[in-house]
């Protein structure tokens, strides 16, 4: 199995066997394809949890921040903190050369 980035809470890798990418984190587990998986880190990436809490205040999720999965009745629900960390996770997957360091927050380049 290929780890393409790992932190405390979850994991990104590359199945040999059925070739598609892994993303577990905390109790969750997608399974994508490259094409899905990409599309994916895209999303994450533009994610800016201002707009959501600016937006949510009245939602009554503890978590502010939500992610669709699928269809629209499965949504990913996080954190400021969580998303940081997911964005980390995802980030550091795509760029073999650097790693996550102080709490997901900065990349700095492998030696």
């Amino acid at each position: 199995m290929g780890t393409m980035s790992e932190t405390l809470n979850g994991k990104v890798f590359r199945c040999p066997k059925c070739n598609r990418v892994h993303f577990e984190y905390k109790n969750l587990n997608l399974n994508f394809t490259e094409k899905e998986y990409c599309f994916f880190v895209n999303h994450v990436k533009q994610i800016k949890a201002e707009d959501y809490y600016s937006k949510a205040n009245k939602i009554p999720f503890k978590r502010k921040i939500y992610i669709p999965i699928g269809n629209r009745s499965i949504n990913f629900l996080l954190n400021e903190r969580e998303l940081l960390e997911i964005k980390g996770l995802l980030i550091a997957s795509e760029k073999p050369d650097f790693k996550l360091i102080d709490e997901f927050k900065f990349f700095v380049c492998k030696n």
